[in-house]
Order: structure tokens, then C-alpha cells, then sequence
């Protein structure tokens, strides 16, 4: 009878610590967007697209809750976990396709990742990434919405469970494809959004491979390193 209070506390604090999680991005995002110009420290926000011009240098910063399964449920046990990436970007080149609605550019990314599981087997996933990113720039967007799509390489504990199918290895493949918008603070800023498809498994190396489909969403930031003189 003692016990329950506490349970009861625990599990309430669970509830209202995910209700958090899922609404305070989307509250500070409309924050950013419904604040005036003045949010960026100007009277007008500078949406000079100098950021993304060949050979400039950015570095993101992007964390975010992946679910699985989110299809083939049936084979596969709950994975969810909160992930954390550290991306380091390269503009690899000028503007393509000037006249177009597809008018942008190709930037390349590494990163490092970070994923502390929160349900399901397994402690934590961590390992590096490579990603190829392609920008949608038009003049004076403050969006700016992109794709991606990668493959990495992470170290997990999940293996070390005997009891779970998904993941066998101590080294397991990530390929992966996102989509995302970044808001354009000012030129060395910006506030970013993205929606993740995330997969993990081992290529058949090993006996256990059902691997893991997760999707989910990430907020974050970017800062463009200003190489003009």
C-alpha cells in the first residue's frame, strides 16, 4: 500500500516529462517564427544565401526521439531512443539548376551520433555518420528545406541481450534518409527541423538481423562559419 504512492508518482512524472518532449519543440518553434525581426538582433533579418556557397563550413547540432517499429511491427520488438548528432557540413558546391524551382546545392556531412535507448533492449547506440545533403535555396527564403540520405556505423549494447532478435553485432550499418527545414535566423544562424527515417542491422553477418525501422523527429541548431573577409 506504502509502495503505490510512489509508483504512481514515477509513472506520472514519466507521462508528463514525454508530454514535454513532444510539445516544447513545437513551442519554441513558433516562438522563432511569430517573434519580430528584431529576434536575430536586426531590424532586418539578413537572408543572404552566403552561407551556402561553395567551400563555406557549418556546424549542427540536432536531438530528437526515434520510435520502432514503424512497419513490419509483427517481427519486431519496441526500440525507442533519444538521439543526439553532431554534424560538421562542407558546401561541396555553387548553386545547380538556377532557374528552378530545384535551384540549390550539394553539401557533404560528418557526423557523430549519440542514442541513449529508453525502451527496449539495450543501453545505448554510438558511433559516426556520412551524409550527403541537398539544399533547396531560392533568394530571400527564410526556409530553406533540404534532403539527406547516409550510412554510418555504430557500437551498440543491445547485442549483449541473447533474448532479442534485432540487432546481433557489436558493429552494426545505419542507413538512413531525412528531410528538414532550417529557419534562417541571420547568416550565422539558424533553427532546424527534421523528420529521420533511421535503420540499423548487420547485413546478414550475423544469424540475428531482424534490425530496427525507426522513424521519428529532431530539433536543432546551425551556425555557418563566416569565411568572407
Amino acid at each position: 500500500m506504502d509502495r503505490a504512492v510512489p509508483f504512481r508518482v514515477v509513472e506520472m512524472t514519466n507521462m508528463s516529462s514525454k508530454i514535454l518532449l513532444r510539445v516544447l519543440p513545437f513551442a519554441i518553434l513558433v516562438t522563432i517564427f511569430l517573434a519580430p525581426p528584431a529576434f536575430s538582433g536586426e531590424r532586418d533579418v539578413d537572408t543572404s544565401l552566403e552561407p551556402f556557397e561553395k567551400g563555406e563550413i557549418s556546424l549542427q547540432f540536432v536531438s530528437g526521439y526515434l520510435h520502432s517499429p514503424i512497419f513490419r511491427k509483427k517481427e519486431r520488438p519496441t526500440l525507442d531512443y533519444w538521439q543526439n548528432n553532431l554534424r560538421l557540413g562542407y558546401m561541396g558546391t555553387d548553386i545547380l539548376k538556377e532557374n528552378s524551382f530545384m535551384r540549390g546545392n550539394i553539401q557533404g556531412l560528418f557526423e557523430i551520433t549519440y542514442s541513449a535507448i529508453v525502451k527496449g533492449p539495450g543501453d545505448y547506440m554510438a558511433g559516426i555518420t556520412l551524409l550527403l545533403r541537398y539544399n533547396l535555396l531560392q533568394p530571400g527564403w527564410r526556409l530553406i528545406p533540404y534532403v539527406q540520405l547516409g550510412a554510418g556505423v555504430i557500437y551498440n549494447d543491445i547485442h549483449r541481450e541473447d533474448s532479442q532478435g534485432l540487432v546481433g553485432q557489436s558493429l552494426e550499418f545505419t542507413p538512413q534518409a531525412s528531410a528538414g527545414l532550417r529557419y534562417l535566423i541571420n547568416k550565422n544562424w539558424s533553427v532546424d527541423l527534421e523528420a529521420m527515417f533511421h535503420h540499423v542491422s548487420n547485413a546478414g553477418l550475423d544469424d540475428r538481423n531482424i534490425g530496427v525501422n525507426s522513424g521519428g523527429g529532431f530539433l536543432g541548431l546551425t551556425y555557418y562559419f563566416d569565411n568572407h573577409p
